[in-house]
């Protein structure tokens, strides 16, 4: 062998060797380094999750009468893992089903086909080894047919399954809100983490959405052996799912019956369309909320079973108002003259007023070019700061307010620097919670705004390019021709200098107007808690509690004070003391309202305001709260649209209090008090109510719902056995709608308008409504 070849031998040798050495350490790290990952990966190859959703807690008042409760409905479901492996896939099968259930056969194919990116609902988006529910709230006679007849039907099941249900239909629906299925997105980012599996329904509304954690409690999971045909060969373990937690509210059916049925009572007197209208009702000494609602509203059972897209668009219309819209919360606009106790306090904390001053309530103001006058005109004359919020005086605000604004250097467009700007108004309706959110726990809760010099130029720093678009393209879309080049002319005023904090705004915000100063009902009623109990500013709370099935209270949820208003006792109590004037004084704005009201024994305070929106009606508000000596409860209402306070929300805001004492009907809280103890579940997870059981809803619904249903079961004992097979959820199907991807609707506002300016605004007062650009 010459030296060429027993060099070519080496190198194979070695080569071979090489080869060698490298598998046999490939399946050292196959077999032993990670033996034990493979050994998993193995497992979970022939291993198929089945998932058992939980039951869902209930959602009860303070009473103990349920909200949000689970019904048991009668549904068939196709498990594609059986049918799958018929001669014809299954064509039979469902043809059979069809024939029995009254849906096409090519529907029902659909609906157990696999989503998938190609494949939209309806469709299962589930194990594939689990039952596909195809047709629920069947009659017990579908359902006895499946069972009797198992040997037609293989793969098909029947039985009694757990679906959400409201008892009292739309009532409080905005607060309670509704069920969607998990998004790939929420099970991508943590879905482990929270315990989602591929058909969890989870909450995306109201507090369905907050304590979602706490209502859902944990799904069981089985886990079937398949072989490598996927067949299910056995159990290799099984988990039962785990209940949720009941969640209790300070909510009270009652009197949330009571403020929906008037709010709506009134817009109804009112006429003319789609209509909105909201309220607030809290207990001033805790911050919890005892009722809210909004107008338009919705049925939450629309969603049940998955929401059409034609329903979610109707529900999303802002011609139809935007019933899924609460505007309790979510929406907000100037206050009128329920702002002027805000501004009373300026002026006897900072502004050198007195309790016992008498100040000009003229006929008018002129302030430059502009004049601001009194409701119609009204002189009363020199009066203290008492009658002026008694008969809602404005011109002794606008002059308060006009001069801090002079105080504080005016436009300041001249040479500075300037010292630091008192900002009172500012700084005291900030302090009273305006302009931030209040942190009532639901989705989606506005801020409204308080716009302050810096905030005024930082606005029109975003919006200059608007403004100056528009003075030069105008608004095209207005269909008034004056409207239209008025609009352009503020908009041209805007482009210039719409960054100067002009005296004709600050003057506005001081009562309750103009463009700087935009208020939710909610954000309203904690700044009358707070005046109503000496300046604490709470944190609103619907839930009181999470309490267990079995009745143990797994948590509370206190009181929160989020800040302490930086205001006198003595200055409060003034303020109180002129608010009850309002509703039984002479020229008091709300004393028609409540002439025929026992004052003697509940006395109300509270104050009218009327807010204006060239182009709308008036806005009319109330703000009040109860007992005025000794404060329990606060009680706001808006209606847009509509007239001034005293006429629509002040008469709704006594029949709330009507409901709460009990006067000329059976009290909502017996005693004017709610109540002291949580209620107690009875030893089926029912609540046994502490009080009469308020009727459910009977009025139409803005969607379609799906009741329970309430047939008999017929057939034999073991029929009926068999079909008492509870613990689970359906699966809702969406199309399109909020299901796949939407949470709480959130409303774009869209372009902002343009600012109302000194030069460009007249004020009509007792609540001194501002017109200028919509």
């Amino acid at each position: 062998m010459d030296d060429r070849i027993r060099l070519r031998v080496v190198v194979l040798r070695v080569l071979v060797v090489s080869l060698l050495v490298t598998l046999g350490a490939r399946l050292w790290a196959l077999q032993v380094l990670n033996g034990e990952h493979y050994r998993h990966v193995a497992e979970a190859n022939r291993v198929r999750e089945v998932v058992m959703p939980a039951t869902r807690g209930l959602i009860v008042d303070d009473q103990g009468h349920a909200l949000v409760r689970n019904r048991t409905s009668l549904v068939i479901s196709v498990n594609r893992s059986v049918i799958d492996r018929q001669k014809d896939s299954g064509a039979a099968v469902l043809a059979q089903l069809s024939s029995v259930v009254g849906i096409p056969a090519a529907d029902i194919a659909k609906r157990i086909q696999f989503c998938s990116a190609t494949v939209k609902p309806p469709c299962w988006n589930g194990s594939p080894y689990q039952p596909v529910p195809v047709a629920k709230d069947v009659p017990p006679q579908q359902a006895l047919a499946v069972i009797e007849h198992a040997d037609r039907f293989p793969g098909v099941s029947a039985d009694l399954q757990a679906v959400r249900e409201y008892p009292y239909g739309s009532l409080a629906a905005h607060e309670l809100g509704y069920l969607s299925p998990v998004t790939q997105e929420q099970l991508d980012s943590d879905g482990a983490g929270h315990g989602y599996h591929q058909n969890s329904l989870i909450g995306v509304s109201g507090l369905e959405y907050t304590y979602d954690a706490d209502l859902r409690g944990s799904d069981g999971v089985q886990k079937l052996e398949v072989d490598r045909f996927g067949r299910v060969a056995g159990t290799a373990s099984s988990l039962e799912p785990r209940s949720g937690d009941n969640l209790v509210l300070s909510l009270d059916v009652g009197v949330q019956q009571t403020l929906e049925q008037t709010l709506q009572d009134t817009v109804n007197k009112i006429g003319g369309g789609s209509r909105t209208a909201s309220g607030v009702v809290l207990d001033a000494r805790t911050g919890r909320v005892i009722a809210m609602a909004s107008l338009p509203s919705y049925d939450p059972s629309v969603f049940v079973g998955g929401i059409s897209e034609a329903d979610y668009k109707a529900l999303s219309d802002p011609a139809n108002g935007i019933p899924l819209l609460s505007r309790a919360y979510q929406g907000s606009s100037a206050p009128g003259s329920t702002f002027k106790p805000v501004s009373t306090a300026v002026a006897l904390s900072n502004l050198g007023a007195s309790t016992d001053g008498r100040y000009d309530c003229g006929p008018s103001l002129q302030i430059g070019t502009q004049v601001f006058h009194n409701f119609e005109g009204s002189s009363a004359g020199p009066i203290t700061l008492h009658q002026a919020l008694v008969i809602s005086c404005d011109v002794i605000f606008d002059k308060f307010a006009f001069d801090a604004w002079i105080a504080d250097g005016g436009l300041r467009n001249g040479r500075g620097p300037y010292a630091t700007p008192g900002e009172y108004f500012v700084t005291m309706a900030r302090a009273l919670g305006f302009g931030r959110r209040t942190g009532v726990d639901l989705p989606g809760e506005i801020a409204g705004s308080v716009v302050g010099r810096d905030g005024a130029k930082a606005i029109w720093d975003e919006l200059k390019d608007s403004y100056c678009r528009r003075a030069q393209n105008g608004y095209p879309e207005v269909t008034d021709p004056a409207k239209a080049e008025r609009y352009r002319q503020y908009a041209a005023e805007a482009c210039v200098d719409g960054y100067l904090y002009n005296g004709g705004a600050a003057t506005q915000f001081a009562i309750g107007q103009g463009q700087y100063l935009s208020v939710s009902p909610l954000q309203l009623a904690v700044a009358y808690a707070a005046i109503a109990n000496g300046g604490t500013v709470y944190r609103p709370t619907i839930a009181e509690a999470v309490m267990s099935p079995d009745g143990r209270v797994v948590r509370r949820i206190p009181p929160t004070v989020v800040g302490r208003v930086p205001v006198a006792s003595e200055t409060f109590a003034y303020i109180r003391d002129a608010l009850a004037g309002v509703t039984r004084e002479n020229g008091g704005t709300a004393t028609g309202v409540f002439a025929d009201w026992p004052n003697d024994t509940i006395p109300v305070a509270g104050k009218t305001g009327t807010a204006e929106v060239e182009g709308h009606g008036d806005t009319s508000w109330f703000a009040s709260f109860a007992p005025a000596n000794d404060p329990q409860y606060v009680v706001v209402v808006t209606i847009p649209d509509s007239g001034t306070g005293a006429q629509y929300a002040a008469p709704a805001v006594k029949a709330v209090y009507q409901s709460i004492y009990g006067i000329g009907r059976a009290a909502a809280l017996p005693g004017g008090k709610p109540p002291a103890d949580l209620p107690t579940p009875d030893r089926d997870g029912t609540f046994t109510s502490t009080g009469a059981t308020p009727e459910p809803s009977t009025g139409p619904s803005t969607g379609p719902s799906t009741g329970p249903s309430t047939e008999p079961l017929a057939g034999r004992a073991a029929d009926v056995q068999a079909l008492a097979v509870t613990g689970r959820t359906v699966v809702p199907v969406i199309a399109g709608g909020p299901g796949s991807s939407r949470g709480p609707l959130v409303v774009d506002p869209g372009e902002s308008p343009v600012p109302v300016s000194e030069s460009r605004s007249t004020v009509r007062a007792d609540d001194g409504p501002v017109r200028g650009p919509p």
